[in-house]
């Protein structure tokens, strides 16, 4: 057994990052039970999804008991919210070279990258063995950025082979009309998105509610339009719950990006608000689906929640197409079997 320890944004309720973790977990033990993934995670559990976890206060034991490192997906990467993200992360990866363990990422979003350290600093990226990315973005900052060392692939969201057999019994009858999940972020038009959606709800009386996607930093704003709406708010219990509460709804309005890969393996028709290229990025996926920029204007604003509402059904083909085309894991998954490369070139 090689123990690979899986380093992400794990454990701070924020639910695309459980539900990248859930996945790779699922694939590690399909696919690859000869690996013992243990979990660098944010709350003081012993285990999480039945993996063993090992606390964030414990990096240099985390990193010297495993054999491997991997990086599994999400946005950490990037330095538009902070640099101090990127600096630990990237800390993490030089730390672990320096410790001889091999580092790979799997699904890796990289960037935005703004600032003139953050470019240079993410050059540690060629200590890195091998890297898939989720998105064509990504791949564009590590040819930008010179990080021409590690074996690199294209691949996708590790959300979108998330196995839905396992959660198909608790899928529910679309009674509910509209969920939609916002956040804060700078520039967001808050203001404009809510008199909107006011309208919108009221245009076509509509069943309304807020998902709040991560628990720490989407409350507050969450509880607003909630407020403002006079709908309900939903709070996920854990994970798996979210399945049974998307599947009740008719269509998904979101600026998060998990919500908009949900929607899609649920055949949920959506509206994307574009607030991060990986957002534009995944949306580009459906010809027929609409999205709104987050410094859309009022007007706008009606228009497109009108036109996504009454045209939702065109949606559904481009989500039939698409989903037929995610099947090939090869190259999303292609740095963890060569791990074994490192693991047994002396052999």
């Amino acid at each position: 057994m090689k123990r690979l320890l899986l380093i992400g944004y794990f454990g701070f309720d924020n639910l695309g990052d459980e539900l990248l973790l859930i996945s790779l977990l699922d694939y590690l033990r399909r696919n690859l039970p000869d690996i013992e993934p243990i979990v660098f995670y944010g709350k003081p559990l012993s285990e999480v999804y039945g993996a063993k976890v090992i606390p964030r206060s414990s990096l240099i034991n985390a990193i010297r008991m495993a054999d491997g490192i991997c990086f599994a997906g999400g946005s950490i990467l990037q330095d538009v919210t902070s640099i101090r993200s990127l600096l630990y992360y990237l800390g993490i990866i030089l730390l672990s070279s320096t410790m001889k363990k091999p580092v790979i990422m799997i699904s890796q979003g990289i960037g935005p990258i703004g600032t003139v350290l953050g470019r240079k600093l993410l050059r540690i990226l060629n200590l890195v063995y091998s890297i898939s990315v989720r998105d064509r973005d990504s791949l564009s900052i590590l040819e930008e950025f010179g990080i021409c060392k590690p074996r690199y692939y294209l691949g996708k969201d590790l959300v979108l082979y998330l196995d839905l057999e396992k959660f198909r019994k608790t899928l529910t009858e679309k009674k509910r009309d509209v969920l939609i999940s916002v956040r804060e972020f700078p520039n967001f038009k808050k203001d404009d998105f809510l008199k909107a959606i006011v309208r919108f709800k009221n245009r076509y009386n509509l069943d309304v509610a807020i998902l709040v996607t991560h628990k720490l930093e989407d409350r507050s704003i969450s509880e607003r339009f909630a407020r403002e709406l006079n709908c309900s708010l939903i709070l996920w219990e854990d994970p798996y719950s979210v399945f049974s509460t998307m599947s009740s709804f008719k269509f998904i309005v979101s600026m998060r990006l998990h919500p908009l890969i949900l929607s899609a393996l649920l055949d949920i028709p959506f509206l994307g608000i574009t607030y991060d290229p990986k957002v534009k990025s995944f949306i580009s996926h459906f010809p027929n689906a609409y999205s709104l920029d987050i410094k859309s204007n009022l007007n706008d604003i009606e228009n497109i929640l009108s036109l996504s509402w009454e045209n939702r059904d065109t949606v559904i083909s481009d989500i039939l197409k698409f989903k037929d085309g995610i099947l090939d894991k090869e190259e999303t998954f292609r740095p963890l079997y060569e791990l074994y490369d490192v693991w047994f070139k002396d052999r």
